[in-house]
């Protein structure tokens, strides 16, 4: 797996609830920002209005104040005092006073409610700035008072309140709210949701034109004579229907806000919920209800790393679970593994170890590690437990372990690697096999072998060598068997014996025999078209070439490819053979040998039902096994056998053929017995092809 789709299903697994809280947060900050925005402009409109309202009336007023000062006497004059009294008198509602004042704000003359020299004002007032521009304002708001401006007929209403003081771009805003306001709103309510025909309502009309508060704002004017300034007070009045606009805005946005808030967290915690249901669906095991792998890896890497014992991975398989699920049923199965699981939970829930299981009938556990001997008995305690799930069932159990030895140790890797020990146990004992380096390097170089296999097979690295065959009269070369070498560009001569196997067990084996029987019949084709003397040759066919039903078909037409007669063709079989299908096996050897062909047993002897084969099986030839010949430490009682076994394949009208031959004395033996032909070293070796033809045509 790449580091890059490691991580990618690592995020997976974590499935973070960040980006919701995230989403919620940005959301609800989003949404108090436009909130806020939205009732600051709505407040603060009166300001701009003040700004705005009355602007050329107030340079009326400047103009007033040029034209008819009287600078001797710091006065002005008759009808400039007039015209500011008359504005200040009837637009009370924009310009309620009027101050003519100097540089140090000594009043000399006032119109209307003036408080021009109020600490409030001047602690607002920047001199350099007003000298620079000639032009300057500041925003003063004030509580309207209620009683005393408004009609009469709200002169008995309760007026009991409370101002809230609130400072916005230097600005002090105090609004009044009256015990009143409740009630208004709900009349605005009624008369605005029902109908604008509402407005000819005289107790609406009332209300809604009742003021509420009210803003003020000095500006202050520089004049054309020296030390002589306009100070301007405009006012703004907010009416109860204004007030009640902005009340009922803010209470439905609190509630939308509300909604919002409460739909985003549901949110939250329903992603929060889905996230423990996925995580738990993901961890869970199907058969047992239990963990699975993925939690044992993951549960498991967290221990490790804050470990403060050693620890042991250790593969608990269950020998022949498919046959118990085959006679007791599925259901069955899945109800001895889910005992199991339980069995196991208990077995080291106290200890604070963890279990889980793998797949079939492999169950992971991981425990604390203190020596291999205590590790065995508390295996053999386990496997009894286990046992006595079902007291009247036999069931095996196999135990690989592989110690962890860093934190940083791969937790599959090591699943893996107690999985492969199992393997290599020795059924006949129960201690726990262990995984070792011998084993990482079988694995290595299979998985390098199954890497190059197609590829050598293509590049013509496997070469066919030939192990003559000596007659015993003569003791001429009268046949030869064919032996696959493989010349690899890395490793170089690499034996049979390390890479066969390998092929029996993944299949690949049927196309090595292919090839060798085609390089053969090519061989055989170029002796013939050479004019030389062809003797017989001998091809393996593998045991898992015999489950394809057309097998004597496939062998006919690769051979008949290279016109080759089929006589100068043997085909050997193991003795393994015979123990699968015996009908299939019985009718390709007849078929065989209707072609033509000659059929041989290899390693007769070597198993354990060969005269059966013999019986059952029409064959040409069979070959003793180089067993008998080696190291016997009863070699009369051998060589009886021997004897005996050439007698009954003479009687049975079959060649013998002994194989690893080392010595005279074994040839001497062999020729009284009347053997028909010898192979070993002591006339030869497997040869390469040219050194064979040398050998064979020379």
């Amino acid at each position: 797996m790449s580091k890059k789709t490691e991580k990618r299903i690592k995020r997976l697994r974590k499935n973070s609830i960040w980006p919701q809280i995230i989403e919620t947060f940005i959301v609800e900050v989003a949404f108090i920002v436009a909130v806020t925005i939205v009732l600051v402009v709505d407040f603060s409109s009166e300001t701009h209005d003040l700004v705005v309202n009355g602007a050329s009336t107030c340079n009326s007023i400047v103009r007033y104040v040029d034209k008819e000062w009287d600078s001797s006497t710091n006065t002005l004059g008759p009808e400039a005092q007039q015209e500011l009294s008359t504005i200040v008198k009837y637009d009370n509602e924009i310009i309620s006073a009027i101050n003519i004042i100097d540089d140090d704000f000594n009043v000399f003359a006032s119109f209307g409610d003036s408080d021009i020299n109020d600490s409030s004002y001047l602690k607002y007032f920047d001199r350099s700035l007003f000298d620079e521009n000639g032009f300057y304002f500041t925003e003063q708001a004030s509580t309207y008072d209620v009683v005393e401006k408004n009609s009469d007929s709200s002169k008995n209403s309760p007026n009991v309140g409370v101002v809230v003081d609130d400072v916005k771009d230097g600005a002090n805003v105090s609004i009044l709210i009256e015990d009143d306001e409740l009630e208004a709103f709900r009349i605005f309510k009624k008369h605005f949701f029902n109908s604008f025909d509402s407005f000819n309502d005289k107790q609406f009309y009332n209300w809604a034109i009742t003021k509420d508060s009210w803003y003020s704002m000095w500006i202050v004017y520089k004049t054309s004579i020296p030390g002589v300034n306009v100070a301007v007070k405009k006012i703004t009045v907010r009416t109860k229907l204004e007030m009640s606009r902005f009340v009922f805005l803010a209470f439905v946005l609190g509630i939308v806000f509300l909604f919002i808030g409460v739909y985003e967290h549901y949110k939250l915690i329903a992603v929060i919920l889905q996230r423990r249901k996925i995580k738990k669906l993901i961890y869970t095991d199907s058969a047992t209800g239990g963990h699975n792998k993925e939690f044992f890896i993951f549960k498991a890497g967290k221990m490790i790393k804050s470990r403060h014992r050693r620890y042991v991975v250790v593969c608990l398989r269950m020998e022949k679970f498919r046959h118990y699920q085959t006679a007791y049923g599925i259901k069955a199965g899945d109800n001895l593994l889910e005992d199991f699981y339980k069995q196991l939970t208990g077995l080291v829930k106290k200890r604070k170890e963890l279990v889980a299981h793998l797949e079939k009938g492999d169950f992971g556990l991981l425990l604390h590690y203190d020596n291999e001997e205590l590790l065995n008995i508390r295996m053999n305690v386990i496997t009894q437990a286990l046992n006595d799930c079902r007291p009247n069932q036999h069931l095996f159990f196999s135990v690989g372990a592989c110690r962890i030895i860093t934190r940083s140790d791969v937790l599959e890797e090591k699943i893996s690697n107690a999985g492969a020990a199992i393997s290599k146990q020795d059924k006949s004992t129960d201690t726990v096999k262990w995984f070792d380096e011998s084993m990482r390097e079988e694995q290595i170089w299979e998985r390098r072998v199954e890497d190059d296999m197609d590829r050598a097979l293509a590049d013509n690295e496997f070469k066919v060598y030939l192990q003559p065959k000596y007659s015993t009269k003569k003791e001429q070369l009268s046949a030869a068997e064919a032996l696959v070498r493989w010349i690899h560009p890395e490793y170089g001569f690499v034996s049979p014996a390390k890479f066969i196997p390998i092929f029996e067990r993944n299949g690949f084996i049927t196309k090595l025999d292919d090839y060798m029987l085609t390089e053969v019949a090519k061989l055989q084709a170029k002796w013939l078209e050479d004019g030389k003397k062809l003797v017989p040759i001998s091809v393996n066919v593998s045991r898992a070439h015999f489950s394809q039903y057309d097998l004597a078909e496939h062998i006919c037409g690769i051979v008949d490819t290279y016109k080759v007669p089929h006589e100068f063709i043997e085909l050997e079989l193991t003795e393994s053979a015979f123990f699968d299908d015996k009908q299939i096996l019985l009718d390709t050897i007849k078929k065989l040998k209707e072609y033509g062909f000659k059929v041989s047993m290899d390693d007769f002897g070597a198993g354990y039902s060969s005269l059966n084969s013999l019986k059952e099986l029409p064959l040409d030839i069979i070959k003793l096994d180089a067993q008998f010949f080696r190291d016997i430490e009863d070699k009369k009682r051998a060589d009886l056998i021997v004897c005996d076994t050439i007698k009954l394949a003479k009687k049975l009208g079959m060649q013998i053929v002994a194989e690893g031959i080392e010595t005279r004395e074994q040839v001497d033996f062999l020729a009284e017995q009347h053997c028909d032909l010898i192979q070993g070293f002591y006339f030869a070796k497997p040869l390469p092809i040219e050194e064979f033809e040398e050998k064979a045509f020379s």
